[in-house]
């Protein structure tokens, strides 16, 4: 079974006036950056200089430069595969863990499976219709927060939209202890919120925290909600504050994973256009 994402429509791009704006939703990728604890740490060093040695001698004095880059397919901004989470043994449509996990990764449900992503998106603003910057640590949005957060926006979850929750996280950016959880986990929808985001038909979830579901976990992993008994792929780090002060009922979403075959998730640099 493939994810919800919906195919391209091609009626989204008549939808954006002379006078749209895009915003950026990355973080920049750095080894500065912070990292979940679970996953390998982001380096990147040159591999060859300027000036370096060349076998044959370049005559009009150029030179070129490139690098070895070392990542988790989970690092900075990114999407996560179906294939990143399982339940008993299975992944989503109840394939199992078995039969496709190999050394180089996964044949099924993996990175490179995930189409350009192309489609209607909503921003809930949680933290700002809580009156807060930033919310807590270990902080469960509830059905009630995100349904708060739609009223401020004046916006609708349509079947097959992206929905992008922001919970201020972003400001803890620079202070990777606390971003990553270790001073006391971190906000994100609990079981009920996921579940009702599924009944108003998000076919994509993604918010501006590490983990996007609210940890310490306090029930069934959100995870394992969406990407195994739902088919909804999960986006972890996004940065949404200016898009979310921009107030915009809804905008398009754009990203575009790597084709990282057998990758259980890929950076990726999504923007909205409103």
């Amino acid at each position: 079974m493939n994810s919800r994402l919906p195919a391209f429509d091609p009626k989204l791009l008549g939808a954006i006036a002379g006078d749209a704006r895009l915003y950026e939703l990355s973080h920049a990728m750095a080894p500065s950056m912070p990292v979940y604890h679970q996953h390998i740490p982001y380096s990147l060093a040159l591999h060859r200089r300027h000036g370096d040695p060349h076998p044959t001698k370049r005559q009009d004095g150029s030179s070129f430069a490139n690098e070895v880059i070392v990542t988790s397919g989970h690092s900075g901004t990114h999407i996560d595969a179906l294939g990143h989470f399982s339940r008993n043994g299975c992944l989503h449509g109840g394939i199992k863990v078995s039969e496709v996990e190999t050394r180089d990764g996964y044949r099924e449900l993996n990175a490179a499976d995930i189409p350009p992503i192309v489609q209607g998106a909503v921003v809930l603003d949680v933290a700002a219709a809580k009156g807060v910057d930033c919310l807590k640590p270990a902080e469960e949005i509830s059905v009630a927060d995100l349904e708060k957060a739609l009223s401020l926006s004046a916006s609708e979850i349509r079947p097959g939209d992206a929905v992008l929750i922001r919970t201020g996280w972003s400001k803890y950016w620079s202070d990777a202890e606390m971003f990553i959880g270790r001073r006391g986990g971190m906000p994100g929808p609990g079981e009920a919120a996921a579940r009702w985001l599924v009944s108003r038909g998000a076919c994509l979830v993604g918010s501006d925290t590490p983990g996007f579901e609210c940890l310490p976990n306090p029930g069934n992993s959100v995870h394992a909600i969406m990407l195994v008994d739902e088919g909804i792929h999960i986006m972890e780090n996004l940065n949404l504050e200016e898009i979310a002060q921009a107030r915009k009922p809804r905008v398009i979403f754009v990203a575009l994973p790597l084709r990282l075959a057998g990758s259980t998730g890929s950076p990726i640099r999504p923007i909205a256009i409103a």
